[in-house]
């Protein structure tokens, strides 16, 4: 109907993929971190993990823009749904737009 996905996992998160992606690395870092003789605060450990959520934002901010000049409902999907972190909506999605 809409054109992209808005229920399951979609209707906490606009890219449930990226989060769990992002999640799973941040998680092996701070494995890795913990394992590490060192105690310090920052460690090369963390270089990865960082640079993968700055990339990561710039692709959801490309994804969503393309995806917004695609469908005209993504904006009423973008002001309901949290982007990245799994929460719930913060209002009803209206129906649908009927395309002609």
């Amino acid at each position: 109907e809409r054109g992209f996905l808005t229920h399951a996992l979609f209707a906490w998160s606009r890219h449930p993929n990226f989060w769990a992606e992002q999640t799973m690395w941040v998680s092996f870092s701070g494995f890795a971190a913990a394992s590490l003789k060192s105690k310090a605060f920052f460690t090369p450990a963390l270089i990865g993990p960082i640079l993968l959520i700055l990339l990561f934002q710039g692709s959801t901010s490309f994804t969503e823009a393309i995806t917004g000049k695609k469908y005209p409902d993504y904006k009423a999907y973008q002001d309901a749904t949290s982007r990245l972190l799994p929460l719930p909506r913060r209002r009803a999605l209206p129906p649908p737009t009927k395309k002609d």
